[in-house]
């Protein structure tokens, strides 16, 4: 029976009652009458390849219309500067292709295992059971993963082109005073001061220093720990096959970029540790009206996205890979505390990035629905009948 939401087909079943099975009418309709407009991009990109190649589309054409084509000089040194071995974009190169190679190396190794070994295996393998079969699934699987690490590299280089369109839209427009007076209204100083001032008691530091560390090595440690982290459990949940988790924690980290990058625009701020630059620690009301040169530093403070990227992996790896989280847990308090200790950030831009975090993970679910919809996925709903 039709009541109109979808057609009821009927099959024919071996046992004592029928299958029923329910497919909406767009779903039944021929792949013809359908609407195809766009549907070949949907099929083509990733729903995070089509979230963050919009996003760069749209900084590209907005940065053209107001600076202008960049001379080939300054695209080649904006290249060099990124890949000169310790920026940010080849940092992600570096990490997501020694990462990959070692799981491939892991993969390819074990080819004839059996037992436990071939359980492990089972998200490299698939149903695979001859050895070059099982290469096969390998090489597959490796190109795949290389695949979806181009969602790192995508963000690193819209960060890195904000650099340049910021002070191109925005001017020298800042919000830091107004960060600096939430903090002062709120904790009566700079939070950046107190944690930093915290920090620094002697029991902290006589206890760091049993174990031959410095407090600035472990914090900025920790603070770049988000190079590796994020590639890390997305080659984790890859390599065990963890489909469903790893299409949410790469969506949810692609929205969580870019509802940054697009805040960086909208709201530019640069941190305490640059607008109060050489007496930050002691800062004051009075200090709120000190404004450093900084029409060369990074407007990348609001939302903090060390923290959202902190706060995502801590959700995902709880989720998915339950060890990971407990692994990674000490750095990511770690995190947290650098971004004041460092003087990175006011407490907005932290509230935010955890905000940021934990909406990016909610929404990516039906997101990636939504996108797989439009790709012309069709979904069946098994309903049982006497």
């Amino acid at each position: 029976m039709d009541d109109g939401a979808g057609t009821a087909v009927l099959e024919p079943s071996t046992g004592a009652h029928k299958s029923v099975r329910v497919v909406s009418a767009s779903a039944a309709q021929p792949e013809s009458t359908r609407p195809a407009r766009w549907r070949w991009a949907f099929r083509a990109f990733r729903f995070e390849e089509g979230v963050i190649a919009a996003l760069l589309l749209l900084f590209v054409v907005s940065y053209l219309l107001i600076s202008g084509p960049p001379s080939a000089e300054r695209l080649w040194n904006g290249f060099a500067y990124n890949f000169h071995g310790n920026g940010t974009m080849w940092m992600f190169t570096l990490w997501c292709a020694l990462g990959t190679v070692f799981l491939l190396v892991v993969a390819s190794l074990p080819l004839a295992g059996k037992g436990r070994l071939r359980r492990l295996m089972h998200g490299v393998w698939g149903e695979a059971t001859t050895t070059g079969a099982r290469l096969k699934s390998t090489t597959l699987w490796g190109l795949g993963g290389l695949r979806a690490y181009v969602p790192f590299l995508a963000c690193m280089g819209v960060y890195e082109m904000n650099k340049r369109l910021i002070p191109a839209i925005r001017g020298e427009t800042l919000y830091d005073v107004e960060m600096a007076r939430f903090d002062i209204w709120l904790l009566g100083d700079l939070s950046a001061a107190m944690v930093h001032k915290f920090m620094h008691q002697q029991w902290i530091t006589d206890a760091i220093g049993w174990f031959g560390l410095r407090q600035i090595d472990i914090h900025e440690a920790c603070y770049i720990s988000y190079v590796y982290a994020a590639p890390a459990l997305a080659m984790a949940l890859w390599f065990l096959g963890r489909r469903e988790h790893f299409n949410r924690f790469m969506g949810a980290l692609v929205i969580t970029g870019a509802l940054a990058y697009i805040g960086y625009v909208l709201v530019p701020v640069v941190g305490p540790k640059y607008v109060f630059e050489g007496r930050w620690l002691d800062a004051s009301t009075a200090a709120l009206s000190f404004m450093d040169d900084i029409k060369q530093r990074n407007r990348d403070c609001f939302p903090s996205l060390h923290t959202a990227w902190t706060t995502l992996f801590l959700i995902a790896s709880w989720k998915g890979i339950r060890p990971l989280f407990w692994v990674y847990l000490l750095v990511g308090i770690g995190v947290y505390i650098a971004t004041f200790y460092g003087g990175y950030h006011y407490i907005p831009d932290i509230i935010a990035g955890h905000a940021l975090a934990i909406f990016a993970w909610w929404a990516a679910k039906p997101l990636r629905q939504w996108w797989d919809r439009r790709a012309g996925a069709v979904r069946e709903k098994p309903v049982a009948s006497g």
